[in-house]
């Protein structure tokens, strides 16, 4: 039975190794990253910035083997997953910096204006998808949700991650399509369930 906790520093490499093989096929990380040798280069290298920002939130839970993982932002009312990098001394391409620029103003429009929880990253690695690991780091902060009455917000790119959400509560809150070739993208929310805890 996996055990949940709260990612530290020292699982960095493993939880990049983890979601770069878990978001091989993702249409937002590959329309960033299109090529293979770039994207695998480093053994989760392309990873390492969002992971790094994420643990300093705390709120990144993970397996004891660090083969699932949640990474969490927390009560931010206008969350942002891709943060547009400074041109300067930035190694990004000018392709790539254009798709950070068009990204991120349609990702904060259609975040919730009101207090919430984001769900910045979900993945499982997929020699142990389907067994209910990304349930279980989830439940940490599904709870904390449930407790406070904040809602939880996520944004998905694929019409079977769209039920897969749909089956843990998340209901489809907007769509839009990203340019420059860019994937159509669904922001998903899911309501504080109190009754757990009236």
């Amino acid at each position: 039975m996996s055990v949940v906790r709260t990612a530290t520093l020292a699982d960095l490499p493993r939880l990049c190794r983890t979601a770069m093989h878990a978001f091989a096929t993702d249409p937002v990380m590959r329309w960033f990253y299109p090529d293979d040798d770039e994207y695998y280069a480093g053994d989760g290298a392309v990873m390492e910035p969002l992971f790094r920002r994420w643990l300093t939130y705390d709120s990144t839970f993970t397996t004891d083997d660090c083969v699932a993982v949640a990474a969490f932002i927390p009560q931010t009312p206008s969350a942002v997953a891709v943060a547009s990098p400074s041109p300067e001394n930035s190694p990004h391409t000018p392709e790539r910096l254009a798709k950070f620029a068009v990204i991120g103003p349609l990702m904060q429009a259609n975040t919730p204006p009101e207090v919430h929880w984001y769900l910045n990253l979900l993945g499982t690695h997929p020699h142990w998808q389907r067994q209910g690991l990304g349930a279980m780091v989830m439940a940490p902060i599904m709870e904390t949700c449930d407790r406070d009455g904040l809602p939880l917000y996520l944004e998905t790119e694929t019409v079977e991650n769209v039920a897969y959400y749909s089956h843990h509560g998340f209901t489809v809150r907007s769509e839009w399509d990203v340019p420059l070739d860019g994937p159509h993208m669904w922001g998903m929310i899911r309501r504080p369930n109190t009754d757990r805890h009236s």
